[in-house]
């Protein structure tokens, strides 16, 4: 009855009908699994969790770590820390006046911070019509876009090493954004166990076959001098040290699968892995299955009846719209006026334009007017 006399401030919940699912990987490298996911295991996970909560996260991983682009956007307090590392050094003058050329101190960012300028404003051939333009601009970026990625990295090391700033922020120059969306999404949430699962693939002869022309899709990879490519060393270290100590510090083992498969010409595919694609597919369809299973008995159930429940939905949507209500006084009091005259038979009709408020009005009036 409270909630039919709109006092809707102890709601209880209400069962969710949507499963998320949110997979974080590298793309090139997993393309194969995604795809498989979507014809074979997603539509099956739909008929099985049509009315019940699913899982918030998984993660795919390979041998690729992701990309570590240079950053957009460093608090300011940290860039000058940084600065003052490069430009007090004689030997990286020419550093110090790249960061200066490229960064530009946004006072309007509270706090302040320095904001990585548009390629464009000092390579505006970047945009240019002609090809060959375009392309030159292009490669005079990958240059100073290597050389600030370096310049910052070596900065950060030596700010961290010296105790000026966190582990985090020396973090944020180094991890990739595939990391990033996993201490997100697992390293800092809460029952992570109970609703996440981490899938690994080892493709056990790749490195000897880093000249094959889809390796670099699968491993991160840098060029020698005579062109040759070789393992990008820093990546690797850090994607060994996601997968094989962050992420097990945090998941259970049975919430870790692992995988090995070998390496073919036209790498990881569902024709030349069709056996791994089907194990995938399996554990991947099993393993959610049952968290989803787990995830809807800990759930507190509302009873059955289909009316008490539509209620119960418009009084939590009511709630969210007066959330945020502020003013409409001269509305509400007529609403006021019309609801308690008991003499008034006369339908009473709110109406605007579309995106007005007419919602929020009568919800308020719901919870104001009608207690």
């Amino acid at each position: 009855m409270d909630v039919l006399r709109g006092r809707y401030q102890k709601l209880p919940e209400v069962r969710s009908k949507v499963v998320r699912v949110f997979i974080s990987s590298t793309f090139s490298d997993t393309l194969s699994e995604r795809d498989s996911l979507i014809d074979t295991v997603f539509p099956k996970l739909k008929d099985y969790c049509r009315e019940k909560y699913g899982l918030e996260f998984q993660v795919l991983l390979s041998h690729r770590y992701g990309s570590r682009p240079t950053a957009a956007t460093i608090p300011a307090t940290l860039f000058e820390q940084l600065y003052q590392i490069v430009s007090s050094n004689v030997d990286l003058q020419k550093d110090a006046q790249l960061l200066t050329q490229w960064y530009q101190k946004d006072t309007n960012c509270v706090p302040p911070a320095y904001i990585l300028r548009p390629i464009s404003s000092i390579l505006p051939n970047i945009k240019s019509k002609d090809s060959d333009e375009m392309k030159q601009a292009s490669k005079e970026w990958t240059i100073i876009n290597n050389h600030i990625r370096t310049c910052l990295r070596q900065a950060a090391t030596t700010c961290f090493e010296q105790g000026q700033i966190s582990k985090s922020d020396y973090d944020d120059f180094f991890i990739s954004v595939t990391e990033k969306e996993i201490v997100n999404g697992i390293l800092s949430a809460s029952d992570v166990n109970q609703r996440t699962l981490c899938f690994l693939r080892e493709i056990d002869d790749i490195q000897n076959h880093l000249s094959d022309n889809k390796a670099s899709k699968f491993i991160d990879v840098n060029y020698s001098d005579d062109g040759k490519p070789i393992i990008d060393q820093e990546a690797e270290q850090l994607l060994n040290n996601l997968k094989n100590t962050r992420i097990p510090n945090v998941l259970q083992k049975n919430n870790i699968f692992s995988y090995k498969v070998h390496w073919t010409l036209d790498g990881i595919n569902r024709r030349d892995h069709a056996e791994y694609i089907d194990r995938f597919n399996n554990d991947f369809y099993n393993a959610i299955k049952q968290q989803i299973d787990s995830c809807v008995k800990s759930r507190v159930t509302i009873v059955s009846n289909p009316l008490q429940h539509e209620v119960l939905e418009h009084a939590i949507q009511c709630k969210t719209y007066v959330a945020k209500f502020h003013g409409r006084t001269d509305v509400l009091d007529k609403l006021g006026k019309y609801i308690n005259n008991d003499k008034e038979n006369r339908p009473c009709i709110v109406y605007g334009a579309s995106g007005c408020g007419k919602t929020s009005v009568l919800a308020k009036a719901a919870t104001k007017v009608c207690i």
